[in-house]
């Protein structure tokens, strides 16, 4: 009982670490067309594929991989540092929201 003050302030520093800072990219004098266009290129061209196999091909896992059943998921992820870097080199500035 003691601890639970305690394990309660670390999981919420745990869920606010997690948390992703708000706001938007701003370019002065941008339309809002020419803008939502570089913020998708950006985004497409930050999507970063991942995928794991277990390397079981044809025996014993479950669902289909390049040879039989095998374990494995894949998927795409935004790599966020990539989209920055993006976004800063056609002239956008980060503007979190003001609180």
């Amino acid at each position: 009982m003691p601890y639970q003050k305690t394990i309660l302030c670390i999981f919420a520093c745990i869920l606010s670490a997690c948390s992703t800072p708000s706001g938007v990219w701003v370019k002065d004098n941008m339309p809002t067309l020419e803008s939502d266009q570089d913020k998708y290129t950006c985004l497409k061209d930050s999507q970063q594929p991942y995928g794991y196999v277990d390397g079981n091909f044809g025996g014993g896992g479950w669902g289909w991989g390049w040879g039989g059943m095998s374990n494995g998921y894949s998927g795409v992820r935004t790599n966020h540092e990539l989209y920055t870097a993006c976004m800063k080199a056609k002239g956008y500035q980060w503007q979190p929201d003001i609180k």
